[in-house]
């Protein structure tokens, strides 16, 4: 077996090491003697994370959590990454009641998308800080030296930032946890989130000094120093901690080993006829050091290992129902069995706004290599032999009045398909055959790449005294790789690089954390939000933070929790 799947198998495998975590978190019996007992026939936080060797396989079981919640299931993570902002809505069912179609009535305080996402939020806080502990109690002459310790360590507290930097921009002042939880506890506090930042920032400063450096990660996949101060530098642009910020991407961009791809690499499946660095950057296995300068952080994936597989639905999400086309014009079926370039069964979920299909693109429509054909299919064509328009570009004015819902037709079977998301015939030959017209994909996922790195730094370089001129040059950097038309410094806003946030991070970043940190998710939500049902989503001026879950309130019953104001 490849060195590059041992995590994937150790991440698949996740079941036993995230048990062991798990138990300390659910543990609410109040028994002082049942509490001193000692396990010695069954595995818990007690007796498992006793050794380095147990530590290890409880940080595999984080990674393995982390993955699960936030990027391999995408019905619970995918409205986090589009819907009901400025890029997208649910297309399948633009008119129906799902999460985030509507604010005013689905994000509530019992919403279960909400309460969800606080649960997996607290479950990867409550783990790290399991592991934390037992990391600082395991007996000093196990550890080969101090360096091995400490590089644990920092794995653990960099989740542990990591789940916080969630919890405190979707819902602002939340309890600051950093010890173990090991029975019922019933009067939490609300932390003013400039605490919880401060332990962001404690976190990360270790991880930054203490993760191996990049090319010295155990696997592919663990983190390193540059997945720190990539987070470090977010968390000091929440607190408008200009300078930091920009220190903290400059030691990314400059000093840790890593450089923007541009020239062709690795597998390159030009199936579509055309191709380029930006298509390379997706394709299956191009994800990963030292092949890859840009990746920082990669959550992995994997099919048919010999202890299970793993893959993801986000393309199943974003892309086109083409299948459920029907006919066409003259009667006959579409399409017989699959496509020709494979493009799989997609269902909608979300559908892209205008603004990230057409308006983003103008001035630069031909030249910026995003926006090429084979990286967002705007073509579609019939495939069958039977039929008249066989090999005929599907136009829908080629219908007759009246016979189509076009509907439909716009927001659920035909719109523009970023192939970022898809790997067309590797995926059916890779996975299971008789799935390979499926959704889902087993190209690693990108967590953070340094392309968002270097608009990272734009956004603090604007944030400091409004440098407009070092921000376009970061920005440059992205577009120059593109092909871009170099941006102005006079025409560098912050929603400048929300747009190009769009043409470069589209499908990877987590948009409505993005828009909430920012504090633009109101104004472009209500600006370009166009889901023909509902424009501007019902978008009301408090959801810029979303409400705590009524269930954590009610539990909470031996101290004031207060709602988020507008929840009441």
């Amino acid at each position: 077996m490849r060195n590059i799947d041992i995590l994937k198998v150790l991440v698949s495998s996740r079941a036993l090491a995230v048990a062991f975590i798990l138990f300390a978190f659910f543990l609410s019996c109040s028994e002082e003697e049942f509490l001193k007992e000692e396990p010695l026939d069954f595995l818990t936080p007690e007796n498992a994370y006793k050794t380095p060797e147990g530590i290890e396989s409880g940080l595999i079981g984080m990674y393995s959590d982390i993955r699960d919640n936030w990027f391999r299931l995408a019905n619970q993570a995918h409205t986090l990454h589009g819907n009901g902002t400025d890029v997208g809505y649910d297309g399948e069912t633009p008119g129906g009641q799902r999460f985030l179609t509507n604010y005013e009535t689905s994000v509530t305080p019992q919403s279960p998308e909400i309460r969800d996402w606080w649960n997996s939020a607290y479950r990867n806080i409550q783990s790290a800080n399991v592991l934390i502990r037992a990391i600082n109690e395991v007996d000093g002459d196990l550890w080969k030296n101090d360096a091995q310790k400490n590089s644990l360590l920092a794995e653990a507290m960099f989740f542990r930032a990591w789940a916080y930097r969630l919890a405190v921009i979707l819902w602002g002042d939340v309890p600051l946890i950093t010890e173990v939880i090991e029975e019922a506890k019933v009067d939490f506090i609300r932390t003013p989130k400039q605490e919880v930042y401060k332990q962001m920032e404690v976190d990360l400063t270790f991880a930054a000094k203490n993760l191996p450096a990049r090319g010295h990660e155990a696997l592919p996949g663990r983190l390193t120093q540059g997945a720190a101060y990539h987070l470090l530098t977010e968390v000091y642009l929440s607190q408008n901690k200009c300078d930091l910020a920009i220190n903290a991407a400059t030691t990314v961009i400059e000093k840790l080993g890593y450089g923007l791809m541009t020239e062709r690499f690795g597998a390159q499946n030009d199936v579509l006829g055309s191709g380029d660095v930006y298509w390379d950057l997706f394709r299956y296995g191009n994800q990963n050091p030292p092949l890859n300068t840009e990746a920082i952080w990669t959550i992995q994936f994997e099919p048919k290992l010999e202890l299970g597989g793993s893959d993801h639905y986000w393309s199943g999400i974003y892309g086109p129902r083409i299948f459920s086309l029907g006919a066409a014009p003259d009667g006959k079926p579409a399409f017989i069995k699959t496509f020709s370039d494979t493009l799989g069964r997609q269902v909608a979920r979300t559908r892209g706004t205008n603004l990230v299909f057409y308006d983003v693109w103008k001035g630069n429509w031909d030249n910026d290599i995003r926006n090429a054909e084979h990286n967002i299919k705007r073509n579609f064509y019939y495939e069958n032999p039977e039929s008249e328009y066989h090999g005929k570009k599907i136009d829908l004015s080629d219908y007759a009045p009246g016979s189509r819902n076009l509907l439909k037709d716009t927001t659920n079977y035909i719109y523009p398909f970023f192939m970022k998301g898809w790997e067309p015939i590797v995926q059916a030959t890779i996975a299971d055959p008789n799935r390979g017209g499926g959704g889902a994909v087993s190209t690693d996922f990108y967590a953070m790449r340094l392309a968002e790195t270097y608009l990272l730094r734009a956004e603090a370089h604007l944030c400091n005294n409004n440098d407009q001129i070092a921000a376009a040059k970061d920005i440059n950097e992205v577009r120059g790789r593109a092909n871009a038309i170099p941006v102005l410094p006079a025409d560098v806003d912050v929603d400048y690089i929300l747009d190009e946030r769009i043409r470069e991070l589209y499908f990877e970043e987590w948009r409505i954390l993005t828009l909430m940190r920012t504090n633009k998710l109101i104004e472009r939500t209500r600006k370009y939000h166009d889901n023909p049902m509902l424009p501007g989503a019902n978008i009301q001026d408090y959801n810029n933070l979303f409400p705590i879950p009524q269930s954590e309130i009610d539990l909470n019953i031996e101290s004031e929790f207060s709602q988020n104001p507008g929840y009441n």
